[in-house]
């Protein structure tokens, strides 16, 4: 009989899930009575975990998933509810080989004027920009190196179609190994009827360049987090829906819909997760420091060139971070570059340090993870690591749904600005056990999102209700 051939990848998942099922015992999201601006006794952090061994008691299931995925748009609109539908026309585009799109909003909605139509969306893949999906220029994208013959981009319209930096080729990667799967599975449910336009955005910006507050259904890799769980479940009803669509409370306000989260950029935010394994150093063996690395992203919210470089340092958080900390003991803060905005050295402070490798990142038993743009690209690798992320509660949520990781359960709670970063690391300092156990069960989240023998299919299945609540959404309007 032929061996059973098992991937390094499944022997590591199911080694790791072994081991912890043994050892650590796990939160009850449902009596989290921790207030995460307080420090708690280690008696609190122990009382209030329980012993869930299995990823059904630990992690979100698929139905909540697709709730974080979806947010607004979890809903549709019931069929005779005319007015809850997005109509959209195909339009000619430049040449008849490349269609634009006229999506008319939200009829009747307090929030969109609907006697303005969102004009000639196109398949130009662009960062921060609205636009159609086309799978032939995502496969192009994600597979041809369009920047090393100029000629051939003259002369080829489907090169011409992406205009990007080479590294955001990441994006037409997750799209064409990802989304243009699943959307074929989709479409094959439905008998090969029309499918309507699949609408993305890729980068960090919140807007749409040219578009602005895209108030319809579109698919980007995050969104604003939820301020609470509740807020999440009160605009992801079941059924379908009769009146005007809820708006999502988040930590930037209840103003616009979000957009669908699906998993994008994986080259940046996952690609370390198999570094760890090589490079991680165990809890007892880390120093009893904190450590931050990265580059001075985030400007886009509190840097004014009106004011002085001490005053935009202030206002910006990785740079505070790191010029209130440079005489410290306990923390390790250097940013990797300013991008430009301030000075490398700062009233005498240096800002920039070297670039170090994971390795030297992974000696420290706290990780501090400010978020720049939007979700902290370092995340994913700090929460698997053994050592514990240190950060604010998150104001945006992806794939790894970081809305829904826990204070004093899955890393340790910082105030906006990381002022208090101090007293928490000493506080793992005088909690040793305590700390560890809340590095453990960030490990955990991470094992289940990524490498459980389940999650791969988890993700197929997710991916595919996602696209079908998107599409529910819209009808075509006939000339």
């Amino acid at each position: 009989m032929a061996a059973t051939r098992i991937s390094t990848r499944k022997v590591i998942a199911i080694l790791f899930v072994l081991y912890f099922s043994g050892t650590l015992c796990l939160a009850d999201s449902k009596n989290q009575s921790i207030n995460p601006d307080e420090l708690p006794p280690p008696k609190d952090i122990v009382a209030n975990m329980g012993s869930y061994n299995t990823r059904e008691e630990r992690f979100p299931s698929i139905e909540q998933r697709v709730k974080v995925y979806t947010s607004n748009w979890y809903t549709p609109p019931c069929d005779d509810y005319e007015e809850g539908f997005l109509r959209y026309q195909w339009n000619g585009g430049d040449d008849d080989s490349w269609p634009t799109l006229q999506v008319h909003q939200l009829v009747h909605h307090p929030l969109v004027n609907a006697s303005v139509p969102i004009l000639d969306i196109e398949s130009i893949v662009e960062p921060d920009m609205l636009f159609l999906l086309d799978p032939e220029i995502m496969v192009h994208c994600a597979n041809y190196s369009y920047d090393e013959d100029v000629e051939d981009v003259e002369q080829d319209p489907i090169a011409q179609r992406i205009k990007f930096r080479q590294n955001m080729r990441m994006y037409c990667v997750d799209v064409q190994d990802l989304m243009l799967p699943a959307l074929a599975h989709v479409q094959l449910e439905k008998q090969n009827t029309k499918m309507p336009p699949t609408l993305l955005q890729f980068g960090d910006n919140k807007q749409s360049h040219v578009h602005g507050d895209v108030m319809v259904p579109h698919i980007k890799k995050f969104r604003s987090a939820v301020n609470q769980p509740e807020d999440l479940d009160a605009v992801t009803k079941d059924g379908c829906l009769k009146k005007t669509r809820p708006t999502l409370d988040t930590a930037h306000g209840n103003e616009r819909f979000q957009p669908l989260v699906w998993k994008l950029a994986t080259d940046r935010h996952y690609r370390h997760l198999y570094e760890v394994y090589r490079a991680d150093t165990v809890w007892s063996k880390k120093m009893n420091m904190a450590v931050f690395r990265g580059q001075l992203t985030g400007s886009r919210e509190g840097y004014d060139k009106t004011l002085s470089d001490e005053e935009n340092c202030y206002n910006l958080k990785r740079c505070r971070l790191v010029y209130n900390h440079a005489n410290s003991t306990l923390i390790d803060a250097s940013l990797t570059s300013t991008r430009g905005r301030l000075p490398d050295i700062l009233n005498g402070v240096t800002l920039v340090g070297e670039k170090v490798r994971l390795n030297y990142l992974l000696q420290f038993k706290g990780i501090i993870m400010i978020e720049g743009n939007d979700v902290a690209s370092g995340l994913k690798w700090a929460l698997l690591s053994q050592s514990v992320v240190l950060m604010p509660p998150p104001k945006h949520t992806s794939w790894a749904m970081e809305e829904l990781l826990q204070p004093w359960v899955h890393y340790i709670p910082l105030d906006d600005f990381a002022t208090n970063v101090e007293e928490r690391m000493q506080w793992i300092v005088d909690h040793d056990e305590e700390a560890r156990r809340i590095s453990e069960r960030a490990s955990l989240w991470m094992e289940d999102l990524i490498f459980h023998p389940d999650a791969a299919e988890d993700d197929r299945l997710i991916q595919e209700e996602i696209l079908r609540r998107y599409q529910s959404h819209f009808r075509e309007q006939k000339r």
